[in-house]
């Protein structure tokens, strides 16, 4: 009997237009698919962990249904089996993945990636156990998507978060964390840890941040207050928190939170993800990325550093 080499793992309430354009892909792809169909949170995750090494498989959704995927592949290896190699189909809000890596969100040219992916080896980060492709934040992005109507995210999309970081920004809530990366101890009211280069779509917020590469970069912002938090609110759509002299950046492979005021929730590939404390590393187990082939070509280097673990040259050593 034939199997199909691709396998999609999609939700069926997502909304009619989500469905309409899924099958003008596959329509477009002209390939066979095995479709799975989650029906309760986490599902996805049970769905991944159980797809077979020689398949493609691919998530039909948003960046937190394709944490949901990698988080299954890695229970999967942590039990010992191959996994197959993960791709994305952008039908979120923001698809900050799907922007970082170049895919075009036009139907024809997701059919023609569907078909002929590039690959790149990514060890993706890994924050109390869960492990995500993008970001850890905490401050106000973290209080913004915990707090986002999920109604109006429906109706609006992007628009829910920039109602609710307004909210943020004008009744701001204190915020005081200590970050320790090896020797060093910081102070920040704002920390955002990523893999990527991108952040809540195409804002730009370390200009050398790479999904293949063995580090994370921090950046911790100091400001409490309206004032501080619009400034870079502002600088964050101008593409230029990270350059604020306020701002530091650091690069590490390890690094822990804690909070001094209280519980205060964290945000994961911008899903609600519980609270601090919280260590953030590098997984030991690397996954197959399904990319463009331009972007594979552009980082296919890197990627086989990755691929076998290595050390970055610069890099601050964790204790």
């Amino acid at each position: 009997m034939f199997q199909p080499e691709v396998t999609i793992i999609f939700n069926p309430r997502a909304g009619g237009n989500k469905q309409r354009f899924l099958s003008e892909i596959l329509q477009h792809a002209g390939v066979k698919v095995e479709l799975l169909q989650t029906t309760h949170p986490g599902h996805a995750r049970e769905l991944a962990r159980k797809v077979r090494a020689h398949k493609r498989l691919f998530v039909a959704g948003g960046d937190g249904s394709l944490n949901e995927a990698l988080n299954g592949l890695l229970d999967a290896q942590i039990d010992g089996h191959e996994v197959p190699p993960l791709g994305i189909i952008p039908l979120g809000t923001a698809n900050v993945l799907a922007v970082e890596v170049g895919l075009s969100l036009r139907a024809k040219a997701i059919a023609d990636y569907i078909n002929n992916p590039g690959m790149v080896w990514v060890r993706p980060g890994v924050v109390n156990g869960r492990a995500f492709f993008l970001m850890v934040g905490m401050g106000a992005d973290a209080d913004t998507v915990g707090n986002v109507s999920l109604r109006l995210k429906r109706l609006i999309g992007k628009g829910a978060y920039v109602l609710e970081g307004l909210r943020s920004i004008f009744f701001p809530r204190h915020r005081d964390f200590e970050v320790n990366i090896g020797r060093e101890n910081y102070r920040a009211s704002g920390v955002i840890v990523t893999h990527a280069k991108h952040y809540g779509g195409a804002f730009v917020i370390s200009d050398d941040a790479s999904l293949t590469s063995n580090q994370l970069d921090v950046l911790l912002m100091p400001g409490n207050g309206i004032w501080a938090l619009a400034r870079y609110g502002l600088a964050l759509t101008l593409n230029r928190l990270h350059k604020q002299s306020d701002v530091s950046l650091v690069r590490t492979e390890r690094l822990t939170i804690k909070s001094h005021c209280g519980p205060a929730p964290l945000q994961i590939d911008g899903e609600n993800a519980g609270k601090l404390p919280c260590e953030i590393s590098l997984s030991p187990y690397p996954v197959r990325l399904m990319v463009p082939s331009a972007y594979a070509t552009q980082h296919n280097a890197q990627a086989d550093a990755t691929a076998k673990g290595a050390k970055p040259v610069l890099q601050i050593a964790a204790d």
